[in-house]
């Protein structure tokens, strides 16, 4: 099984019975960077965004999660501070599991665990292509880049600049001037803050044709 409603589903009651239900509101801060790492939440509706801050201040978007998308495991199984800020992007349920009934579900359930580990795997694969990205290519590959991985991740076919400013760490001026370009080589169209890519195939293939390596 690879859907964690299936493993919330089939969670045994002594587990399940210690999981803290709780709402939060657009903008709400769900985890700080360098907090303790107490309690791992799962998504039941709405959307949240994992984030770092560089020196500078600048918001560089780590990942977007959705329903019955899981976050904070990683620092509960190391017991190290927490990395990112997590911050919801509209209204959102959650629940709020204590780390040391995480574990124990881990424990319990040998199936849950390989999926826990694997949805880790994942992750650890996407932040490494998206390090790489960043290192490797200019603003504007990084751009496509994102642009290429974020759509294509949510099945959306269009993102707001405030998020592309945050997905590639930069600043808002170096990404209006890739935007322009963009927009006059017709690969996308902008339009009251969206960006939507008219061919993914022709943006990736003649800007950037070593993404389709990753």
């Amino acid at each position: 099984m690879n859907n964690l409603s299936y493993y919330l589903d089939t969670c045994p009651d002594f587990i399940k019975d210690k999981f803290i239900n709780i709402n939060f509101k657009t903008f709400d801060k769900i985890l700080k960077q360098n907090e303790d790492p107490s309690f791992v939440y799962i998504i039941k509706k709405g959307k949240v965004k994992v984030y770092s801050l560089t020196p500078t201040q600048l918001k560089y978007l780590e990942r977007i999660y959705c329903e019955y998308e899981l976050f904070g495991e990683l620092e509960v199984f190391i017991d190290k501070p927490i990395l990112n800020f997590v911050e919801a992007v509209e209204p959102c349920e959650v629940i709020k599991i204590p780390k040391d009934t995480f574990l124990e579900w881990i424990k319990y359930d040998s199936d849950f665990s390989l999926f826990i580990h694997v949805q880790m795997a994942e992750k650890m694969y996407h932040t490494s292509i998206s390090s790489k990205a960043n290192i490797a290519y200019t603003l504007k590959s990084r751009i496509i880049f994102f642009l290429w991985s974020f759509l294509d991740e949510h099945n959306l076919d269009s993102v707001h600049k405030d998020i592309l400013v945050e997905g590639v760490g930069s600043n808002i001026r170096s990404v209006n001037r890739i935007i322009k370009e963009l927009v006059d080589e017709s690969l996308i169209e902008y339009n009251k803050g969206f960006i939507k890519v008219k061919d993914m195939d022709k943006l990736v293939d003649e800007i950037f044709p070593l993404m389709r390596t990753y």
